[in-house]
């Protein structure tokens, strides 16, 4: 009886510490600064309920190349990362300095900051687009978070917001708009995802 005892204690206690919090991977597809990866690895970690890791280095799907532009094409890498990413992980992030691009409207080729699955596992950002040389290593840190979080979102079901600020505002190709954000969610979009967000 004391053995059957200490045993359900222990998986009581297991209970209570163990970790309920939503799995994201990072799937770098290019070497980046190891504290660069660690802050952006913790901005999303403070925005989310999650459990965040960073996966080793891999090279970008090679059937994703588009020679015409000498880019990238984002559909074809969340196929790839759906496909190939640890089923542990509920979500993942791939992450790159090459450009690229997806269809929009009539424009075949549209060069972007990342695309992300409605409701889906996976989404992929570029740094490509996000100024780099152009402002303070602050700025461009922020950036990056909110271009993730924000991809991370559709990830969860949302769609582009209306509210202006809104992290989930349609940046409409331009970084002023992303600099705007708050690199928060808006109450109604909190709502939605009540369950996910800290």
């Amino acid at each position: 009886m004391k053995i059957i005892n200490i045993f359900l204690f222990f998986l009581f206690t297991l209970n209570i510490f163990s970790s309920d919090k939503i799995q994201i991977a990072i799937q770098p597809y290019d070497n980046f600064d190891k504290k660069f990866i660690e802050e952006i690895k913790t901005g999303i970690e403070k925005l989310y309920n999650a459990e965040v890791t960073v996966l080793e280095k891999e090279d970008i799907p090679k059937e994703s190349y588009y020679k015409q532009r000498n880019r990238y094409r984002a559909e074809i890498i969340l196929k790839y990362l759906d496909k190939n990413t640890d089923k542990k992980y509920a979500k993942v992030v791939g992450f790159t300095k090459k450009d690229i691009s997806t269809t929009k409207d009539d424009i075949e080729d549209w060069g972007i900051f990342g695309l992300g699955t409605i409701d889906g596992k996976s989404c992929v950002v570029s740094i490509f687009r996000l100024g780099e040389k152009k402002v303070t290593k602050q700025k461009f840190k922020e950036r990056v978070i909110k271009v993730i979080n924000h991809e991370l979102g559709h990830t969860f079901g949302l769609y582009h917001c209306e509210n202006t600020t809104c992290l989930m505002e349609d940046a409409k190709g331009t970084i002023k708009t992303v600099d705007n954000e708050t690199g928060d969610f808006c109450d109604e979009c909190k709502t939605k995802l009540k369950d996910v967000v800290k």
